[in-house]
């Protein structure tokens, strides 16, 4: 089951988006700038600036880690979710028998802030 997998989201409900859109659109920003980092440095750059979150690993094998990530594409290329992608999720999840109900794209993904990312 390969292909683009969004393993990692952030949620917050409804209301809470709708009612503070100025820190829903800074937080994606800062989201999407980093993924853009990702994107235009090398794994020596990258693993140069997270090193110290990693404090019992060494450099060299966080440069290895990092080019790995990089070199499988798994890091994405910006902040957005498609339908294709969220079904794609729940395939995996509903194939470990995990999942007791798929959910629509539109029920779950309010994607208000991603049109500037596509």
């Amino acid at each position: 089951m390969g292909g683009l997998v969004p393993y990692t989201a952030y949620n917050a409900r409804k209301s809470y988006i709708e009612n503070n859109t100025d820190v829903i659109e800074k937080f994606t920003r800062a989201i999407n700038k980093g993924l853009e980092y990702v994107e235009n440095h090398s794994a020596e750059e990258i693993a140069s600036v997270i090193i110290d979150y990693f404090p019992d690993t060494s450099l060299d094998d966080m440069v290895t880690i990092v080019d790995r990530y990089k070199s499988g594409d798994a890091w994405k290329k910006n902040i957005t979710i498609n339908e294709e992608e969220w079904n794609h999720i729940q395939e995996i999840i509903d194939a470990s028998g995990e999942l007791d109900e798929w959910v629509p794209y539109d029920v779950l993904i309010y994607d208000k802030y991603f049109s500037d990312y596509e």
